[in-house]
């Protein structure tokens, strides 16, 4: 079990606590899906003051005794600090407020110091910066030169939102408080959970636009009149059938000879390579979130020969499709998902 402290300084925003404990709880129950008979949790959480000791909303963080019981006495495992942001006014306003939180900024330190994983997002970090944590930082474009003037030896990271380095691992602004509760769990030993999360919890543009091809939509995006483009949706949508390099050109009005150079062009790769990039791509998401058998999942991936497409799958993701759905499942065992069927009465 990870344990997960939830510092709110004075002057913090409590409601970045509060969504952290949504993803802590959707991790746990994707914990009891896949594990129905274990009787502890995957996390457990306390939200401390800015004095390190249990904060007098603590109670309201939890909804049963099973969540209070573990929030009372943690079970043996990785211990986690995050950090709420800090309402801000003003630059020196802000760094007035960090002053004021000598004990947070302590607290910061000791843990630190003790191993444990340290998480903070937006104005939060420069509790982290104070406490001399960190190395280097995302910063808000907004703070920038606030922060330079006073922590000039942390090297602030302009083209990073999320970055992990010593123990610690700061998110840019607020708004990335899930990615950045799912990286913690991930470093503390939960990744498989914690890539099962992000699914559920975070956008994925990639697998969004796959389904819509999956399910005979339009793939939207951008320049759809191009050639590549029009060979990249006709290739989406025909993702389960043997590919026909003609096709796909006749779809984007070019001959097979510029659609191929448009690929390299391009992406770095054959339209083949393409395709079983997508291919992959179907293959996990059915895995992932439905009970479908690794032979329905390669025949409709376009393959006749299911230790093809087995040996394809391996190749692109290290591992066979049937220990990446043990380790990526969404789902608990099949009779807990049965439908039942009910009669509705009439209106």
């Amino acid at each position: 079990m990870v344990h997960f402290d939830l510092l709110l300084p004075e002057g913090g925003a409590p409601g970045a606590l509060w969504s952290a404990v949504d993803v802590l709880r959707e991790l746990n129950a994707l914990a009891r899906v896949r594990a129905p008979r274990d009787a502890l949790p995957a996390a457990s959480w306390r939200l401390l003051g800015a004095d390190g000791r249990a904060h007098r909303w603590h109670a309201q963080t939890c909804i049963d005794e099973d969540e209070r019981r573990h929030a009372r006495r943690p079970q043996p495992g990785p211990r986690v600090l995050l950090v709420a942001p800090l309402v801000m006014q003003s630059i020196p306003a802000l760094q007035k407020l960090v002053r004021r939180n000598a004990a947070s900024v302590e607290l910061v330190r000791r843990r630190f110091e003790a191993g444990s994983l340290i998480g903070a997002c937006g104005t939060g970090i420069w509790l982290l910066a104070q406490a001399d944590c960190i190395l280097s930082a995302p910063i808000p474009w907004l703070y920038q030169s606030g922060f330079e003037k006073y922590f000039p030896g942390v090297r602030m990271e302009a083209r990073e939102s999320i970055v992990a380095e010593r123990g610690c691992v700061c998110a840019v602004a607020p708004s990335l408080l899930h990615a950045l509760v799912l990286h913690l769990a991930r470093y503390a030993g939960l990744a498989d959970l914690a890539h099962a999360g992000a699914e559920k919890l975070l956008l994925n543009t990639e697998r969004q636009a796959l389904s819509a091809a999956m399910t005979g939509t339009q793939v939207m995006g951008q320049a759809r009149d191009t050639p590549l483009y029009l060979a990249q949706a006709w290739m989406q949508a025909h993702a389960g059938q043997p590919l026909r390099l003609a096709e796909a050109a006749a779809a984007a009005s070019v001959s097979e000879r510029t659609l191929t150079r448009l690929f390299h062009q391009h992406s770095g790769m054959t339209p083949l390579k393409y395709l079983q990039g997508l291919r992959v791509q179907r293959a996990q998401m059915w895995l992932e979130g439905t009970f479908r058998s690794v032979d329905e999942i390669a025949r409709d991936c376009g393959y006749g020969d299911t230790s093809a497409f087995c040996r394809m799958f391996a190749r692109a993701t290290g591992t066979s499709p049937q220990r990446y759905r043990d380790r990526y499942t969404f789902r608990g065992p099949r009779a807990r998902w049965r439908l039942q069927e009910t009669s509705l009465p009439e209106a």
